[in-house]
């Protein structure tokens, strides 16, 4: 059975396996602690029989704006929704802390991503010259949470 709770510091090493296994990124622990630190309700993970199978991190970005800066879950629990739960579960706790716009940034190679997330409401805003490591391009998101 799937839970969405609050991420904990002892879930560090599963958040950081799934942003390995689906990110490809080694993270430093204290990045985690950072995000966690600046906007818990922010920062929830998905479980199954208490494991970590995926999460969403987001961080206050302005006074009525919110930014998504990582979604992911395992490549062996995706297509069950999980994603879209997430993004849910995120939606509420936006709302909640009056956050009226949420905002992200998508590898422009990564198509289902990209739909996933305009299939969630969110349009292009603009685009990210050199913004991976790697000098690859973003998208930039944005989804209004005013109804």
């Amino acid at each position: 059975m799937t839970l969405v709770r609050q991420f904990s510091p002892t879930d560090i090493p599963q958040v950081a396996e799934v942003v390995n296994q689906s990110l490809g990124e080694n993270y430093p622990p204290s990045l985690y602690l950072t995000v966690h630190n600046l906007w818990g309700e922010g920062f929830l993970v998905i479980t199954d029989d208490r494991q970590v199978i995926g999460f969403v991190a987001a961080v206050p970005a302005g006074q009525k704006v919110a930014r998504v800066l990582m979604l992911a879950v395992l490549p062996e629990s995706r297509r069950r929704s999980l994603g879209k739960v997430l993004m849910a579960e995120l939606y509420a706790s936006c709302r909640a802390k009056g956050f009226d716009t949420i905002v992200l940034e998508v590898r422009k190679s990564n198509k289902s991503a990209i739909g996933f997330y305009e299939r969630q409401g969110f349009a292009i805003s603009g685009e990210i010259k050199n913004f991976y490591s790697n000098g690859e391009e973003a998208w930039k998101m944005m989804k209004s949470l005013q109804n």
